[in-house]
């Protein structure tokens, strides 16, 4: 039997982050190019790639590591510069994993209830969602700083499943964190499909029964 709800991860699951930085790499140049001596937007991104820590180390190292390494002519007097133009600007950069509307158009199409439980601040990942214009597909949106738990604690994922009237045993979760979205979806008793390639798993856990090395491998775990 299908499931009777989907819910996602949000952050490299339903957007690549990799596609993200390299458009938000073009937008931070046309802002602060007046502040370096020469550096291209690839520079940029690859930079960004490396320090980002695949979105999980503090973004304040990220931005003092910025400072550090880019070839300003004249740094930014402190670090809340880039800080505020990441926060500002970075939502509204996210670019969809590849295939992700033919997916949420098949599973919607088919009666599948979809939502979204993220890890992450309101106004962030909110202005994600309508970046990517997915708002109409979900029957629910649920970020851990709007309800003051955050995955992998067990709650978040009751928050969600109360909200679309479903039980956690027909329900699966996508995502692409081994603790936070996998593990933590196992806990609460939904179903947890893993989307490889992103993290290691986690030695001394035993790996998901279903997993998928991109979003639009999900149709191919559904019954024909």
């Amino acid at each position: 039997m299908p499931p009777k709800a989907i819910l996602f991860d949000l952050d490299e699951t339903l957007t690549d982050r990799n596609k993200s930085l390299m458009r938000y790499s073009i937008e931070f140049l046309q802002i602060f190019k007046s502040y370096f001596t020469d550096v291209s937007s690839e520079d940029l991104y690859q930079l960004l790639k490396s320090a980002d820590g695949n979105g999980y180390r503090l973004r304040d190292d990220v931005f003092a590591q910025l400072v550090v390494e880019l070839p300003w002519a004249h740094k930014p007097l402190e670090t809340f510069q880039i800080s505020e133009h990441w926060a500002s600007r970075f939502p509204f950069c996210s670019v969809a994993t590849t295939g992700l509307y033919e997916v949420l158009d098949t599973l919607k199409s088919s009666g599948i209830i979809l939502g979204i439980i993220t890890n992450g601040g309101t106004f962030s990942q909110n202005n994600k969602i309508d970046a990517l214009g997915i708002r109409d597909y979900l029957d629910t949106v649920i970020i851990s700083e709007t309800v003051k738990v955050k995955k992998p604690d067990s709650d978040i994922f009751a928050i969600a499943l109360k909200k679309i009237n479903v039980c956690a045993s027909e329900t699966w979760y996508i995502g692409d964190h081994p603790a936070n979205d996998v593990i933590g979806a196992y806990t609460a008793g939904l179903t947890p499909v893993w989307i490889r390639g992103i993290h290691p798993w986690l030695e001394g856990h035993d790996e998901p029964l279903y997993q998928i090395d991109s979003i639009k491998q999900v149709l191919s775990l559904l019954p024909s």
